[in-house]
């Protein structure tokens, strides 16, 4: 048995191909050609093909016709064995040149385990065992979670966390360089002071500053106004006053000018 763990489905062939079957002899049929792809040809016996296609004996009587117009003599499969051939063609050329590159040393043993897994992986279908890939997998794995851990720490301090898509964010956090995503951080803080000093009443959605790069606006942003100087005769109401304190500063103001 091979090891191949995904086969390639051309649907607009596979329809042409098989408008005349029922339901349950598209289940057959599927059935059929899984197992042909991943052993390369159908058992001879008859009995055994039926039990693949998990069909009764009254309903293989029945369908039996129908599924071998799909299929050459003795059950084989002209489609499927060009693409099985295609497959192998592809896995071996790959793996030629992955072991080629791997004799003259020019990489770890690691790196050229990792060349050698993806040697197997072909758009045809023959995919790497499990161990091969359980390395490649972990590296992954702890890289994507450190990298979520990171976007995490920045996000929840973001002022519209609650109703913010974290996925939307994290899809823009993931398009940026390391560079960018340490500027993002570093100014974050400078960008979401100078939106609320502008006048805006609402900062943009996190997804949105990465996305269009707002904190390079920073020098764009308007800065809070200062507080207009008062005109002589009113530095009285530059701050809070009591009752008792304006009537006083008037009636003294009144009193001056009826001098």
């Amino acid at each position: 048995m091979s090891n191949r763990a995904w086969m390639p489905l051309h649907i607009a062939d596979y329809l042409a191909d098989t408008g005349h079957l029922t339901a349950t002899e598209h289940g057959a049929y599927m059935l059929l050609i899984m197992h042909y792809w991943q052993n390369g040809h159908l058992p001879e016996n008859e009995r055994v093909i039926a039990r693949i296609a998990k069909l009764t004996p009254e309903q293989w009587e029945e369908s039996r016709d129908m599924l071998a117009m799909l299929f050459g003599p003795g059950w084989t499969h002209k489609r499927i064995d060009a693409e099985l051939s295609k497959a192998d063609d592809i896995i071996e050329k790959r793996k030629a040149a992955a072991e080629a590159r791997y004799s003259k040393g020019k990489k770890q043993a690691s790196d050229a385990n990792a060349m050698h897994v993806q040697s197997n992986c072909s758009d045809t279908g023959a995919l790497p065992t499990t161990s091969d890939l359980s390395s490649l997998r972990s590296d992954q794995t702890e890289k994507e979670m450190r990298e979520r851990e990171d976007f995490l720490d920045w996000f929840n301090d973001w002022p519209s966390a609650a109703s913010d898509d974290d996925d939307v964010a994290f899809a823009a956090w993931l398009e940026l360089s390391p560079e960018d995503r340490s500027e993002a951080m570093a100014k974050s803080s400078a960008y979401i002071e100078a939106a609320k000093g502008g006048g805006r009443t609402a900062v943009v959605s996190a997804g949105k500053y990465l996305r269009k790069r707002m904190w390079v606006r920073l020098a764009k942003l308007k800065p809070p106004d200062k507080r207009p100087q008062s005109p002589n005769g009113l530095s009285h109401l530059t701050k809070p006053q009591s009752r008792e304190e304006y009537l006083a500063a008037e009636k003294a103001r009144s009193e001056r000018s009826f001098r």
